[in-house]
């Protein structure tokens, strides 16, 4: 008996409370179809995500080759993968500079560069945000115990990208004397270290100065012999445009520039 007593005081209670909320919400704006039954059909369904798939939260780049002379990356843009490059820089002198031009006029599908010339002792690898202090520091010290070398220009050679999207023109050096080699073993090493490939087993250390779009080895051939000859013949005549003296290595990763001494 006294659990019904206690159930109906409790009813009471609820009326009461819902009463009171009633006439303390008089100021209170309602909608005129408050006491129309919603059809849970017509509401929009909400958007989400499957489970496991996540959402991406920053913009995706997509890479437009029309938007640098048609030139296509060598690996797709995600976050976290930063492009880096290890070479020493190079600018051309005034009697070198002439001759590429003149080059240019031979080829003049060709497109020439002069204002980022240099010579590469890594590919372009593909370097994790956690893996850069580590890997900067690492290249640094072995650098900075690594004496300054020369290189001599012996020819003009052509290249391709590894996806051979693109041709080169490029003056191929030589080295003249073994710490090339030494550092390029060491650099090596340290690239393993970080699950990145190594610089090509036949690596031929070149400067490039001209290039294409497409595979166009077969068609710049013919033309190699005579390119060569005025070659000679201006280094011939200005004979110390054939040395090149390494005195930093520069290290580029994403769009941080490093540069150290040679020792």
């Amino acid at each position: 008996m006294s659990t019904k007593i206690a159930q109906m005081a409790g009813l009471k209670l609820i009326e009461g409370y819902s009463s009171s909320s009633d006439d303390d919400d008089d100021d209170v704006s309602r909608p005129e179809t408050v006491d129309k039954k919603i059809n849970l059909n017509s509401l929009p369904l909400p958007k989400f995500a499957p489970v496991g798939t996540g959402v991406e939260h920053y913009e995706t780049i997509v890479d437009n080759p029309e938007e640098h002379d048609g030139r296509v990356r060598s690996f797709k843009h995600e976050r976290g993968n930063w492009a880096t490059l290890v070479y020493a820089d190079y600018k051309p002198s005034e009697a070198l500079q002439s001759w590429m031009t003149s080059v240019n006029t031979i080829i003049p599908a060709g497109t020439l560069i002069l204002n980022d010339s240099h010579l590469s002792f890594s590919r372009t690898l593909i370097l994790k945000y956690h893996w850069i202090e580590s890997f900067v520091e690492s290249l640094r010290d072995l650098t900075r115990s690594t004496p300054k070398f020369n290189l001599q220009i012996t020819n003009v050679k052509i290249y391709c990208n590894e996806g051979r999207t693109r041709t080169f023109l490029g003056l191929e050096c030589q080295c003249l004397d073994q710490t090339v080699t030494h550092y390029m073993t060491s650099l090596n090493k340290l690239l393993s270290e970080y699950q990145l490939p190594p610089f090509y087993e036949d690596a031929s250390y070149h400067i490039s100065f001209l290039w294409l779009l497409g595979d166009k080895e077969e068609d710049l051939k013919k033309l190699i012999p005579t390119l060569n000859e005025s070659l000679f013949d201006i280094l011939s005549k200005h004979f110390e445009n054939s040395y090149i003296n390494i005195e930093h290595i520069h290290c580029k990763v994403g769009n941080k520039l490093y540069k150290w001494p040679l020792r």
